[in-house]
């Protein structure tokens, strides 16, 4: 797998387009999730430059002001990345993978598979089908050590095999009380288990959708503080050759009008979804 792109811990601005080239450790979300071109938001700087998955190498693409520089040693490409949508209902019964998907391809992308235990498989405007591990009333603190489904994502992992991961995880974490600190060593406690199994793969974690189920006053609040800490939590886990980026799928996502329930987007919001899963991708160069 090429790994390159923004430095560890880079944060994606929120919104159409997206930070060229990425964030430097510690870069954080825009204030008010403002879009950010040409470099971090507030508190970081510019990036180092994507990745190129073209020819013989990797090539760093320029940052905003930049010069390109020569990948060493890159691998090439010879077959699809496998991509593996991570996550619960939102990703497993609700349009964003099939839309971004679609996203890709309309983009001229062919290089790319979905993997997955479980098909999405929704009506979505025509949106191809594909496989996810989406998988409803999931709560990733069961699926690490001690935890109700622990011994399923072993075998899930070994099944995908993914290159890339897509990870939209702990909003049935907060619904059930667990604490930020639970949820993120459990993102870590996931991660470690996709290395052992694909030491070079590259993660796309979430900050996660607001969300604001009539049941769960205190959800909101609780997203917010999840989705604060993961930018230094991200920074902490990305190795040079596996990378942990942060995409903002918080900001500006109104879940009075892209729910249907105060939880799951709708087509509209998962289209929002998918519009800035594709923009990270295509902003690393993935794939």
């Amino acid at each position: 797998m090429l790994n390159g792109g923004a430095a560890p811990g880079g944060t994606v601005g929120a919104g159409g387009s997206m930070l060229n080239g990425g964030a430097t450790p510690g870069g954080t979300v825009g204030a008010g999730g403002s879009t950010v071109n040409g470099g971090a938001a507030p508190g970081g700087t510019n990036g180092t430059g994507g990745l190129s998955v073209s020819g013989g190498g990797s090539s760093g693409g320029a940052a905003n002001g930049g010069a390109s520089g020569a990948g060493a040693g890159g691998a090439v490409v010879t077959e699809p990345y496998r991509i593996m949508a991570f996550g619960d209902s939102i990703t497993g019964t609700t349009c964003y993978p099939q839309l971004l998907s679609q996203d890709l391809l309309a983009d001229g992308r062919t290089n790319f598979e979905f993997v997955g235990t479980v098909l999405n498989n929704q009506s979505c405007d025509g949106a191809p089908f594909v496989q996810t591990e989406g998988h409803g009333g999931y709560q990733i603190t069961n699926l690490v050590s001690g935890g109700a489904n622990a011994s399923e994502l072993g075998p899930w992992l070994e099944a995908d095999r993914a290159e890339v991961v897509l990870m939209h995880f702990g909003t049935n974490d907060i619904w059930n009380s667990k604490t930020t600190d639970a949820i993120l060593e459990a993102f870590s406690q996931a991660i470690a288990a996709m290395r052992s199994v694909t030491p070079e793969v590259v993660v796309f974690v979430a900050q996660i959708l607001p969300m604001t189920p009539d049941n769960c006053p205190l959800c909101p609040a609780r997203v917010q503080d999840l989705n604060a800490r993961i930018p230094e939590w991200s920074a902490n886990e990305s190795r040079p050759d596996s990378p942990v980026y942060v995409v903002d799928q918080y900001s500006n996502f109104d879940s009075a009008t892209l729910t249907a329930d105060g939880v799951h987007p709708t087509i509209t919001g998962a289209q929002l979804m998918a519009d800035r899963w594709s923009s990270a991708l295509l902003a690393h160069g993935l794939p």
